[in-house]
């Protein structure tokens, strides 16, 4: 699965934090409530980050595609481990890659590993709700969702959707949401 990784994301690991800075010109950010809220407050408003995410990804991919979720276990040994809910949420996930924190970067002292879990799943609107809305909710960190063949990259965060994609694609995209973007100057 995800066997063009590297050709898609060349000298990067699955880090879902890292990617934006890696790709940093294919890279566009959608905020999930209006007025770059960051975090919902009610059911209205969760129903508003639930449909600006599908929406993304509606223009990324189509129903039935296949596409991957990826999540993270962490741990202080090589041995993939991942928590009891995302193995509740997500059951067929199969360790895919880990990375070696301390060794990738200086934020970490003591051995840390990232373990990156994968899994098909036929997309349809709606099909990753459960899971945006606990990245939302601050519960889930590092997910991202990509299609079998990385032609794209879409990493929820707990206040937006970063997306990194090819440079044609970037454009059309960034321009047909201009109020989900950031009116800061570094796109935050």
């Amino acid at each position: 699965m995800l066997t063009s990784w590297q050709q898609s994301f060349p000298g990067c690991e699955p880090i879902a934090y890292e990617v934006r800075h890696a790709f940093a010109g294919r890279w566009v950010r959608f905020h999930s409530l209006p007025e770059s809220k960051r975090y919902p407050d009610d059911e209205d408003e969760f129903a508003t980050l639930l449909a600006r995410h599908n929406t993304v990804l509606a223009c990324l991919t189509h129903a039935g595609e296949t596409l991957a979720l990826l999540t993270t276990g962490y741990s202080d040994t090589a041995e993939p481990t991942r928590d009891g809910l995302l193995s509740m949420l997500d059951p067929q996930a199969t360790p895919w890659r880990s990375v070696a924190m301390h060794e990738y970067t200086d934020d970490f002292d003591e051995p840390t590993f990232f373990h990156v879990f994968a899994s098909r799943h036929s997309w349809l609107p709606g099909g990753f709700d459960p899971i945006v809305r606990l990245v939302a909710d601050r519960t889930l960190a590092d997910i991202m969702i990509v299609p079998l063949d990385c032609r794209w990259l879409l990493h929820p965060y707990d206040g937006g959707i970063d997306v990194i994609l090819d440079t044609s694609a970037w454009d059309a995209l960034k321009a047909s949401f201009p109020d989900w973007l950031s009116d800061h100057a570094d796109c935050l």
